[in-house]
Parts: structure tokens; sequence; C-alpha cells
């Protein structure tokens, strides 16, 4: 399964710090947010570096993900996409499609968002050819990324009216991945969201997982700072958590467990509209 990562974002939010280090290299004891996140993703049953490929979508400060990530990582091949106009992820998504040219679904996301293992899982094994991960968001989070469900399918993923927030972790269908640049922003840009909707509102099937915990770098709320500190620990505890079960496997062959402490996201019922 290939996979995609968002990683060519400004980080505006994250003020005068954005502009000397692109978000998701932002230090979390000697090694960048990004490259937690890929432990966790490479640990996942449905990545196998012998036989994927990870395309990096970079743009803001790229010589700084090409030089600490190289051409691989823990022999997981890397693809880089250059995004030389900030055209959105859904442009990034369409750009990083047609250098993987997938056959069968890919899984992406967004660098500044940290997916845990559990969450990885879950996104591969669902049976439908979309899923989107969804969570519980701050009560001053956009209500844009609200998402509508019912039963076991998402029927909205943009402007919903679910008590549910998309947090950036998908797979997607080759069919879709290549549906990314239909619906164009007032500003100019390609969004993910509006174009997912697009192809669900024309018959794609879209299910969803729900993860217990929203932990993405560029997050605004309460505040920046306050988020940032939240995020850290969350990673340490997380990244402890999976060195931990490697050693575990190591001296006794027995499973790691949950990464982090986080449940497997399931499918769940309908939210029933309900906002919070």
């Amino acid at each position: 399964m290939d996979l995609i990562c968002l990683a060519a974002g400004a980080g505006t939010r994250m003020g005068r710090l954005g502009g000397y280090l692109q978000k998701c290299m932002y230090p979390v004891g000697l090694r960048p947010f990004l490259e937690h996140a890929l432990a966790q993703v490479l640990a996942s049953d449905a990545v196998d570096p012998g036989r994927d490929r990870l395309a990096l979508v970079v743009g803001h400060l790229a010589e700084q993900v090409r030089g600490h990530f190289g051409d691989a990582v823990d022999g997981l091949p890397i693809v880089y996409v250059e995004q030389t106009e900030r055209l959105g992820t859904g442009h990034a998504l369409s750009l990083a499609a047609d250098v993987l040219r997938p056959v069968a679904p890919a899984i992406a996301w967004q660098a500044d968002l940290f997916p845990t293992t559990a969450m990885v899982d879950a996104v591969a094994r669902h049976p439908a050819p979309n899923v989107v991960t969804l969570g519980r968001g701050h009560e001053d989070e956009s209500d844009r990324l609200r998402a509508s469900v019912e039963s076991d399918r998402v029927t909205r993923v943009w402007d919903g009216d679910g008590e549910l927030f998309d947090v950036g972790l998908w797979k997607l269908a080759p069919a879709v991945l290549g549906r990314m640049t239909e619906v164009r922003a007032e500003k100019g840009e390609y969004r993910m969201l509006p174009n997912l909707q697009r192809s669900l509102d024309d018959g794609a099937e879209v299910g969803y997982v729900v993860a217990d915990a929203w932990i993405h770098l560029g997050g605004t709320l309460p505040t920046p700072e306050a988020n940032v500190r939240d995020v850290v620990r969350r990673v340490w505890a997380a990244s402890d958590a999976l060195l931990a079960g490697r050693a575990t496997d190591a001296y006794s062959g027995a499973g790691a467990g949950d990464p982090g402490g986080f449940r497997a996201a399931e499918p769940q019922a309908s939210t029933g509209g309900r906002r919070t």
C-alpha cells in the first residue's frame, strides 16, 4: 500500500518559527515530529518497506526534509514530489498520484498530524475503498471540517452537521485521487475535502474510522502554544510505548500492544447530526 505525506506547508500558524523551520521538522527530543510519525506508520501491518513507496510532497523549506530523511526511511523508499505553488492539499495529492500512479488505494496524511499505528491499521483494514479518519475537536474548531455519517458510511466530509471532524488521515482509491483538482476555493487553492465531497456526491463509497485523539502540530486551539505542549507530551508517550513494545517483542516475541494508549479506531454508528 503506497503512502503519501503532505509536508509542503509554510507553517504560518507557528508564527515566526515557521520562517526558518519546516513545521513537520519541529524537534521532539532529538528527532523531528515527522520522524516520530513515520515510526508509527512503519509499525503498521499494512506497510511493507520491500513493496511500498512513500511520496513526500515538499515545498516550503524542502531541503530540511530531504536532508534529514534522504532516499529512504527504515528501508521504505522515498519519492520527493515538489509542490512549487501553494495550491492546497488537493493539488498536493494530485501531484503525488501523478508520480506514484497507484493501482490500489493509498494511505495519505497531513504531515502535522501524528497518525498512530492503531489509526493506520484501522484505515487500512476498513473494507471501503475510501476512508476518512474522524475525531473530536475543540468546541471552537471550524465547522467546515465537520462530517456527517449514516451507519458505517460518510455522507458529507465537508460542511457536515455531525459531532466529529476530519483529522487528516485518509485511504483514497486511485479514481478519487485523480479528481483532487476539480473544485477550486475562492483563494485559488484545491482543497482535499471539497474535492472528496465531489466524488462522494457522484457515488464514491467513503467509510470512516474514529480516532480517540486528534494530535496535530498545526492546531491553534485553545492556543498554538498550549496545543504544541500537548502534542509533544502525547508524541513522547506514544513513541516511548512503541519503543517499549519493540523491546518486549525482541525479548519474548509478544505483541507490542496499542502504541500510546490509543484504541484501534472502528466504524461507528451515526452521530445523529448532533453538534458539540
